[in-house]
């Protein structure tokens, strides 16, 4: 009987120890296949994590490369680490060859960092600046920006590269200035057109009595030094007449007759017009296009800007010509006058090889009262008044001035039925 037992109770424990292999040898199979699962999904993660990183720095770096302004990250040190497109573009120079170099080198061309630099303040006291304005000045040109600065904080909390955003507000700032002129000029016109207006009144009643004197010398008692005395009194008033009246136009619009007028006419008119007292004799070269469209305008306006224009251009070409002459360097003025068509414009262009118009003045040479001639050989309304007149016209005026020509473009619109209207 206890054989019988021994025997039942070795078979059973042989059984559990078959099912517990069996057990075990199923858990490590599980097992392996769960942590098989595991890494698949550990690895699918990673992938997944990687691909947004990726696509997250590409966005990034489109982003920085997008923005017009230039952008650049630095260190302690002002090293470039980073730039834009925009960056590089400005200075001129590949990305790849701005990295590692100082950001007062590569942008300012400066041997050492900017006194008022803010991206240092930013690297010491941790916080930005959100604007600071700095003035570039070259041969050529100036330009104006405003900089800000933006801490990029390390493991520490503290700023271990700067973003520095430089922004280019040079046209911002023209615009201003023009704007601010403008209502100055507003202003001036508002007071000058009273004083232009109550000075015509004297200055007529003084020529016409210098006008009386000189035709009867024997009854005011006049010799030769007091005829010579009246006629320098009569151009004296003639000429503050002059002034006043441009003035006048400045300040108000005056009525005119518009009609359909042949450029080309009026400008061979105006070219012969122009022969003034102690100017050199000089070249004219007339290219006019015989197929252009007539222009509705005023005439005798049209006329008076052409012949300013051309007497400035003959003007630039003796105060080239009379230094030269000094030096005995010869020299032979050119005026180039011009017509074309140009889509629904007229193009009349004006070219002289003379003294030529500097870049930093090349802004105000159409402001009222400005020249760069003596005192008393112009008033500085010549070419505002031609502005004014071609705007009245719904036209415009340009000027260019390199390698030693200078051309003033007027364009007008041309009347697209001119033929049948003049039928």
């Amino acid at each position: 009987m206890m054989t019988i037992i021994s025997l039942s109770a070795c078979a059973l424990l042989l059984l559990c120890v078959i099912l517990l292999l069996y057990n075990y040898r199923a858990l490590k199979k599980k097992k392996t296949v769960i942590e098989d699962a595991l890494q698949e999904l550990r690895e699918t993660n990673d992938t997944d994590l990687a691909n947004k990183i990726r696509l997250s720095k590409q966005q990034l770096e489109t982003t920085f490369d997008a923005i017009p302004d230039s952008l650049c990250a630095i260190d302690a040190d002002f090293t470039l680490v980073r730039v834009n497109k925009s960056y590089a573009n400005f200075v001129k120079t590949n990305i790849r060859d701005i990295i590692g170099k100082h950001c007062y080198e590569v942008f300012w061309k400066r041997p050492s960092p900017c006194e008022r630099c803010p991206a240092r303040k930013t690297f010491s006291t941790g916080s930005p600046v959100l604007k600071q304005h700095f003035t570039m000045r070259t041969i050529d040109s100036v330009r104006h920006f405003d900089i800000g600065t933006y801490p990029v904080a390390g493991a520490r909390c503290k700023p271990e590269n700067v973003i520095e955003h430089i922004r280019d507000v040079t046209e911002e700032r023209n615009l201003m200035e023009q704007l601010i002129r403008s209502e100055k000029l507003a202003t001036i016109g508002t007071m000058t057109a009273g004083i232009a207006h109550e000075m015509i009144n004297p200055l007529s009643g003084i020529s016409g009595t210098v006008t009386n004197m000189l035709q009867l010398p024997h009854k005011y008692g006049l010799n030769e030094k007091g005829k010579h005395r009246l006629n320098a009194l009569m151009e004296a008033s003639s000429r503050a007449t002059m002034i006043m009246k441009d003035l006048l136009h400045l300040s108000r619009k005056e009525d005119g007759t518009t009609v359909l007028t042949d450029i080309n006419a009026i400008i061979m008119k105006a070219v012969n017009a122009v022969q003034l007292k102690g100017f050199p004799p000089l070249e004219y070269k007339l290219m006019l296009d015989q197929s252009l469209t007539k222009v509705l305008c005023d005439p005798l306006k049209i006329e008076q800007v052409i012949i300013n224009m051309v007497t400035n251009a003959v003007q630039s070409i003796v105060e080239k010509k009379e230094p030269l002459a000094i030096q005995g360097t010869q020299f032979n003025g050119l005026i180039i006058v011009s017509t074309q068509q140009l889509d629904e414009a007229v193009h009349i262009d004006i070219i002289d090889n003379g003294a030529g118009i500097p870049d930093e003045i090349k802004g105000k040479i159409f402001d009222p009262f400005f020249t760069t001639r003596a005192p008393g050989e112009g008033t500085g309304l010549g070419l505002s008044l031609c502005q004014r007149i071609i705007e009245e016209h719904n036209g415009s005026i340009v000027v260019q001035s390199t390698k030693g020509l200078t051309t003033f473009t007027i364009m007008l619109p041309a009347q697209p039925d001119a033929a049948s209207m003049a039928l």
